[in-house]
Order: structure tokens, then sequence, then C-alpha cells
């Protein structure tokens, strides 16, 4: 089962969507573009940009969504 949290600023808009798989796995996705930002992989423990490079260790996709804003 998948399930979706919505990231959103202080005054209520939307800056993105995380997805969540039912083995932990997440995909940020920039709400206003529609594009992924990047993933967390559970199995891993790590947390990537689109093409795979590892971004950090941990969980770090709702930084992604914020570092992303224009």
């Amino acid at each position: 089962m998948v399930q979706e949290m919505y990231i959103k600023e202080f005054n209520g808009n939307i800056l993105g969507i995380i997805r969540t798989e039912s083995n932990g796995d997440q995909t940020a996705i920039d709400y206003r573009t529609q594009k992924i930002v990047g993933y967390y992989r559970a199995t891993f423990d790590t947390t990537t940009d689109p093409s795979g490079r590892v971004i950090a260790r941990g969980n770090c996709v709702t930084a992604l969504i914020y570092g992303n804003r224009s």
C-alpha cells in the first residue's frame, strides 16, 4: 500500500509530496512540476537524487523538497 504525505509551507502552499511504499522506500516529488527530486531507500538507509547519486545517509527526502524551491 502506498501512502502520500503533502509537505506544505507555513501559509498552506503545497511544496511537495512524499510517497511511502510498504517496504519503507520513499519518493520525493515537487508538487508544482510533478518531477521526482529524490529517493530514500530504506534497505540501504540512504537518500539519493533522481539519478541515484547518494546525497545523504539516512532519510532526507523532506529536505530535498524544501531545497527544490525556486
